[in-house]
């Protein structure tokens, strides 16, 4: 160990680690020029098959916060949140006690927007938004009430929950199937009318095609369409109403968004499987190192 290669090759070390060091920063300065960030956090090696893992993955997912350490642009934090996202994984996370149910999917569409088309009333860092619709009033089902692009399963479908989703997000909205990336598949739920839902989170691309006023709506299926800030749903604050019902086999935490939507001039309340999701979709994504 005390030889002159043994001491040489030390030497060699330090300066290869040294000049990967002084790349990596200049690497950095040139992600103002267009290079773009090099940031690729660590991400969880596993998907939650049930509640208590996926609460333990928003808690440990391993990830930077919006303002730590991340290149200031919304690309990069962009893909912060769809990579903590990416980690839930695509495989099913079924329980048991669902197998024997009818299958439903619904689709989570998130879509980039840029930083002038926010809107004006969301204080929210990130350009990722989530797509909503609302279903006519006069509707037998769920009349009046917003929600995800979704529906029952079809034995067209051949038993594929993500087949489901975008074939519904079709139907209801005109999106292209060839335009969303399904990212993950959450855990099954159990909706108030015995149904067997898997949420499938999609990301649109190109994002304008997601735009509510670039759908191509099926009024029969849908009143409305509007996004919201997907970080929104992460501040306590901004839930108007949070209650404990009874649900299914147990308790379920009931919350109440009211959003006003600058573009329409119309508040949608958003309640219910459909907030539990987003709220549970938008803490996943926003989690940061330390599981706040």
């Amino acid at each position: 160990l005390t030889s002159p290669f043994y001491f040489l090759l030390c030497s060699s070390l330090a300066f290869v680690k040294s000049r990967s060091h002084q790349a990596r920063m200049k690497l950095r300065k040139d992600s103002m020029v267009g290079i773009g960030s090099i940031f690729n956090p660590l991400l969880l090696a596993f998907a939650a098959t049930n509640k208590s893992q996926l609460n333990e993955l928003t808690a440990k997912t391993k990830t930077k916060t919006m303002t730590d350490d991340i290149p200031n642009n919304n690309d990069s934090a962009s893909e912060v949140i769809l990579n903590n996202l990416r980690s839930l994984g695509m495989e099913k996370k079924e329980f048991a006690h669902h197998a024997d149910l009818k299958r439903a999917s619904i689709l989570v569409p998130l879509f980039e927007r840029n930083e002038g088309q926010d809107d004006s009333s969301s204080s929210t860092s990130s350009s990722i938004h989530v797509l909503f619709t609302q279903r006519p009033q006069n509707m037998k089902s769920h009349g009046g009430e917003v929600c995800f692009p979704g529906g029952k399963q079809d034995p067209a479908d051949n038993n594929n929950d993500t087949t489901t989703a975008l074939r519904e997000a079709h139907e209801e909205v005109g999106l292209d199937p060839h335009y969303i990336t399904p990212i993950a598949q959450m855990e099954t739920l159990e909706s108030k009318h015995s149904l067997c839902v898997t949420p499938i989170i999609g990301l649109i691309e190109p994002s304008h095609l997601a735009e509510p006023n670039q759908l191509k709506v099926n009024v029969d299926e849908v009143e409305a369409a509007f996004a919201v800030p997907l970080e929104y749903f992460t501040k306590e604050e901004n839930c108007h109403e949070a209650i404990i019902v009874p649900y299914g086999r147990g308790e379920f935490l009931m919350r109440t968004y009211l959003w006003d939507d600058s573009e329409s001039g119309r508040q949608f309340k958003i309640w219910g499987l459909t907030a539990y999701v987003v709220h549970l979709v938008a803490n996943i994504a926003f989690s940061s190192e330390d599981g706040k």
